[in-house]
């Protein structure tokens, strides 16, 4: 017969408890550099760490619908009172749930030979998208996320949220340089296309030029740059191609995470046999 979990320690009710002040430390970039820890918002992210065995700890509301759940995997809950869970995370609204959870060690190589087209983000600086690409990206089986040094960093509370558990599922190397990224994607036979609104090709074309030299969607590495400032000439000049999405004359640019959800599902279009 499995043990029952232990009781439950008495519920936090100061939001100066140490164990806020460790997780409010990680609201911060160099607080999570430090650690190795990030945090897990909201149910969904929860369930999702506690899933993929990430969860240290979890912080919950009395009485939080999780909790028992959350224990019978293992990992430990500290109740609290809901002013105290609030303090602790990032958001105003926290769901009654957070979870400190170790950052994953990532393979840049075992990424790019995974199934699957790859997504690299180049200096992509809002969490919210960077936290969408990451969701889309396992909305259509992509092998993974790659993101530039320079960008804002995946564990960022804002981006775990947006991600909606996609996180803990999507394999993600953060913080790579330039060189290496495109070294690597060489080497395990990915094409790269960069986005880019001065490009010559269009999005469609550029797909079937790469289905011509042998490289079918599923071997595609598509290059995403910030709203702002796009992909950077370093990227630029070493990638396979670039090309652009066909946008009305009185459209500048598309917000980069859906610019990148329709090459993701043009690109899958075009691999349906027809």
């Amino acid at each position: 017969m499995t043990p029952s979990p232990p009781p439950l320690p008495e519920p936090l009710t100061s939001t100066r408890s140490a164990t806020v002040a460790r997780l409010r430390r990680l609201h911060d970039r160099k607080g999570r550099s430090n650690s190795g820890t990030f945090l897990a918002e909201g149910p969904d992210c929860v369930r999702a760490a506690v899933q993929a065995g990430w969860a240290k700890l979890v912080l919950a509301s009395i009485d939080h619908e999780l909790t028992d759940w959350v224990r019978s995997h293992g990992v430990p809950v500290a109740p609290a009172t809901p002013r105290v869970v609030d303090a602790a995370c990032d958001t105003s609204s926290s769901q009654g749930v957070v979870a400190e959870c170790t950052i994953p060690a990532s393979d840049l190589g075992a990424l790019l030979a995974g199934d699957g087209p790859v997504v690299v983000c180049d200096t992509i600086a809002d969490p919210g998208n960077l936290g969408t690409i990451i969701r889309t990206a396992e909305a259509v089986g992509a092998a993974g996320v790659i993101t530039t040094a320079g960008s804002v960093d995946p564990w960022n509370p804002k981006a775990v949220r947006a991600s909606a558990g996609s996180s803990f599922r999507v394999p993600i190397a953060a913080d790579r340089p330039v060189e290496a990224i495109l070294a690597s994607c060489a080497e395990a036979g990915r094409w790269s296309i960069a986005l880019a609104g001065d490009a010559t090709d269009e999005v469609p074309p550029a797909i079937e030029r790469a289905r011509a030299a042998g490289h079918p969607p599923q071997e595609l590495a598509w290059v995403v740059g910030s709203e702002a400032h796009g992909v950077c000439a370093q990227m630029r000049a070493g990638v396979d191609a670039s090309a652009r999405l066909p946008m009305a004359p009185t459209v500048e640019s598309l917000n980069a995470a859906i610019a990148l959800s329709v090459c993701l599902y043009a690109a899958a279009w075009l691999e349906v046999p027809r």
